[in-house]
């Protein structure tokens, strides 16, 4: 199963899932130009959402890593952890990215 988790709770989550670092500087963590954009106010969630995945999808390293999750997370939890304690976060994103490469596993 995928799950997310705040990465201040770390040791908190159980011991037999597989927790997966998003957070900078993770190959799925949000360009520093990006998520300047959104924490200044440049641009919206929306617009931030759109850009984060034509980066993810764009990049065939994060593309790899996510398939790599998806096809882990088929057989065992693996939580995707972030510094975001709640949303808006890039991870819940990638969390919609890994269900959706887990349907075509």
């Amino acid at each position: 199963m995928i799950l997310e988790g705040y990465i201040a709770k770390w040791q908190s989550y159980p011991k037999g899932e597989r927790k997966v670092r998003v957070a900078r500087p993770s190959i799925l963590a949000p360009s520093l130009r990006l998520l300047s954009a959104y924490k200044e106010k440049l641009i919206d969630w929306h617009e931030y959402e759109r850009r984060f995945i034509n980066q993810i999808v764009n990049d065939k390293r994060a593309i790899e890593r996510l398939r790599e999750i998806a096809v882990e997370s088929l057989e065992r939890d693996v939580r995707l952890m972030c510094y975001e304690k709640n949303p808006p976060c890039h991870r819940f994103i990638l969390l919609e990215m890994v269900k959706v490469l887990q349907s075509e596993a």
